[in-house]
């Protein structure tokens, strides 16, 4: 993925709303709650917590493929998340939506990226008609 594709989309992410911002991993986590928004860690790109410099993640944005809209259950039923996935498919990152009408943010951010469509995957569905589906992790 482009880094200039790769920071409007995720620039766009950002207004959505809070999230729950969350690194994947069998073993541990690590999480940023709140709003987020794009920032820089001396000359490198970040997504950091809105205000909050020192809470941020760094990317390596040649691994990331996919901004895939899903259901996952974090241990308390499915939540509205995006994943940030490599070209295996795999989550480099989570950010678990944490406000109202996900399906209406989805629906939003989608009329905005209309030309960066061949990026984005998935859908925020109620996660009553995604858990019926089977769509969520």
């Amino acid at each position: 993925m482009e880094e200039q594709v790769f920071w409007s989309l995720l620039e766009r992410v950002c207004r959505m709303g809070k999230f729950v911002t969350a690194v994947p991993n069998s073993a541990a986590s690590a999480n940023i709650v709140g709003e987020m928004e794009p920032g820089f860690d001396g000359g490198e790109r970040v997504l950091q917590k809105k205000g909050e410099p020192g809470s941020h993640v760094h990317f390596n944005i040649d691994k990331i493929s996919e901004f895939a809209f899903t259901f996952v259950d974090p241990g308390f039923g499915p939540e509205p998340c995006l994943e940030l996935r490599t070209k295996e498919g795999a989550p480099a990152l989570r950010l678990y939506y944490q406000g109202e009408e996900a399906d209406k943010r989805f629906e939003e951010f989608l009329e905005q990226n209309v030309e960066r469509r061949a990026w984005i995957s998935g859908s925020w569905v109620s996660s009553v008609t995604a858990q019926n589906q089977g769509i969520f992790v």
